[in-house]
C-alpha cells in the first residue's frame, strides 16, 4: 500500500507564496500527473513531497504516517529528474546499483538487483555500457532502473521526458505507462505537456499559480472541465472561445446567441444564467465541421495547416475571435476562402461570467472506463512489492530510501 495526502499545504519564499492550499488524495497504485503552465508550482509540489524542499505549513502523510519532518532518504520514495544525473564512469549496472552500494547491500546482490530491474526496462544488453555509449532514451531508463532498485513506495517524475525528441517521447510514453500496470506501483508525474498528461495519467491535477484547479481522469477534464483555464489548457488544439449572449433557459439547454446572429442550444444544467446574461461559448476544434447544408456561422480562412491525416483551419469569425477547425487531410480550403462552419449545441461547453463551467445536463458515458487497462510489460521474479518490515529472504534487497 502507498498513498499520499496532502492537507492545506503552503510553500511560501520569504513573501511570495507560490503554493496555496493544496488539499491531494493520492490512492494506492495510481498513475497522478501534476499538468499547468511554467511557474503553476507543479515542481515545487512535487520537491517538497519528495523531501527536497520544506513545507511552509499543512501536513503530507504517506501511507498515513506524517512525513514533513522526515528526511528524504527516510521517506521511502525515489525521484526521476529531468536530467539523468549518471555517473559517467559508471557502467549501467555500476550506476542503477549505486544507491545499494551506498546501503551497504554487497556487491553480488546488488548486481543481482541491477539485473532484476534491467530485464523490465529491457536495458540486459547494455548493462556494460558508459553512458556515453546509449541513446537519450536508453539513458532516461537507466535513470528510472536507478530509481526502481530500491524499491521505493511512491515514484517522483520530475519532467522526464522534456529532453527527447519527439519520437523517443512518444516511446517513453509507452514505456512508462507499462511499467505502471507491470509494477502496480504508485507514480506521480510533473510534466507541462498536457498531451502526455492526458496518455500516462489516471488521474490529472491540473495547477495555476500555485492552486489546484481540477483533479479528475483525463477524459473528466476534457468533457467536463471546470472552468476556462482548464478547458483551454487540456486538450490540443485548445478549445476555440467566444462571447455569446444568452436568449433563454430551458430545463432541456440554454439558448445562446452567436457572432452572426445564429442561435444555438447547450444541453447544461438550467442555472447561472438568465436571459440577456452575457457567458463564453467554448468548443473544440475536433467538434467543428465545415458544412454548406447547414453552417451555423461563416468565417475566412486566415491560416492552413496541413498535417497529412488531418488539416487545421485558423478561422475568423465574425466579431473578431479566431477559431481552428479540424477537419479532413484532403480538404481543399485555402487562405482567404469563406468556408461555412456547424456547430453542434451537444458537443459545446458554456461558461459563466466569473469563467466557472455550467454543468452539462449529463455526464459524458466513457468518463468510467479504465484509463490504459490493456498495456503491460512482462513481470520478472524479482519481488518489487516489498515493505520495509518484511525481513530481507534469500534473493532479495529491501527497499532502500531515496
Amino acid at each position: 500500500m502507498a498513498t499520499v495526502t496532502l492537507r492545506d499545504i503552503h510553500k511560501t519564499y520569504v513573501d511570495h507564496e507560490v503554493i496555496k492550499g493544496v488539499d491531494l488524495d493520492i490512492n494506492d497504485q495510481e498513475f497522478v500527473v501534476f499538468v499547468g503552465p511554467s511557474g503553476c508550482g507543479k515542481s515545487t509540489l512535487l520537491r517538497m513531497i519528495a523531501g527536497l524542499e520544506d513545507i511552509t505549513s499543512g501536513d503530507l502523510l504517506v501511507d498515513g504516517d506524517r512525513m514533513n519532518d522526515v528526511p528524504p532518504d527516510k521517506r521511502g520514495l525515489a525521484m526521476v529528474f529531468q536530467t539523468y544525473a549518471l555517473y559517467p564512469h559508471m557502467t549501467v549496472a555500476e550506476n542503477m546499483a549505486f544507491s545499494l552500494r551506498l546501503a551497504g547491500v554487497s556487491k553480488e546482490r546488488r548486481m543481482e538487483r541491477a539485473r532484476d530491474v534491467a530485464r523490465i526496462l529491457q536495458l540486459e544488453p547494455l548493462l556494460d555500457r558508459k553512458p556515453k555509449a546509449l541513446s537519450g532514451g536508453q539513458r532516461q531508463r537507466v535513470a528510472i532502473g536507478r530509481a526502481l532498485v530500491r524499491n521505493p513506495k511512491v515514484f517522483l517524475f520530475d519532467e522526464p521526458l522534456s529532453n527527447l525528441d519527439a519520437a523517443l517521447r512518444v516511446q517513453m510514453r509507452i514505456e512508462l505507462s507499462g511499467l505502471h500496470e507491470s509494477l502496480q506501483s504508485t507514480m506521480i508525474y510533473v510534466t507541462h505537456d498536457q498531451v502526455e498528461a492526458m496518455t500516462l495519467a489516471d488521474k490529472i491535477v491540473v495547477l495555476q499559480g500555485g492552486v489546484v484547479e481540477q483533479v479528475g481522469s483525463p477524459l473528466e477534464l476534457y468533457h467536463h472541465p471546470r472552468n476556462l483555464f482548464v478547458a483551454g489548457f487540456i486538450g490540443s488544439p485548445k478549445m476555440n472561445f467566444t462571447s455569446v449572449q444568452t436568449v433563454g433557459v430551458q430545463d432541456s439547454g440554454t439558448t445562446v446567441r452567436l457572432p452572426g446572429d445564429a442561435t444555438i442550444t447547450v444541453p447544461v444544467q438550467p442555472r447561472s444564467l438568465s436571459a440577456g446574461d452575457r457567458a463564453t461559448l467554448g468548443i473544440r476544434p475536433e467538434h467543428l465541421r465545415i458544412d454548406a447544408s447547414n453552417p451555423t456561422l461563416m468565417g475566412e480562412v486566415l491560416v492552413v495547416e496541413r498535417l497529412g491525416g488531418e488539416t487545421y483551419l485558423y478561422v475568423k469569425i465574425a466579431g473578431g475571435d479566431t477559431f481552428i477547425v479540424q477537419t479532413d487531410g484532403d480538404s481543399r480550403a485555402k487562405v482567404r476562402d469563406r468556408v461555412p462552419i456547424a456547430i453542434d449545441g451537444d458537443l459545446c461547453h458554456l461558461f459563466d461570467p466569473s469563467g466557472l463551467a455550467i454543468p452539462k445536463a449529463e455526464r459524458h458515458h466513457l468518463i468510467t472506463v479504465q484509463h490504459h487497462p490493456e498495456v503491460s510489460l512482462k513481470q520478472t521474479e524479482a519481488p518489487l512489492k516489498q515493505t520495509y518490515e518484511q525481513q530481507p529472504q534469500p534473493n532479495q534487497i529491501p527497499r532502500q530510501a531515496d
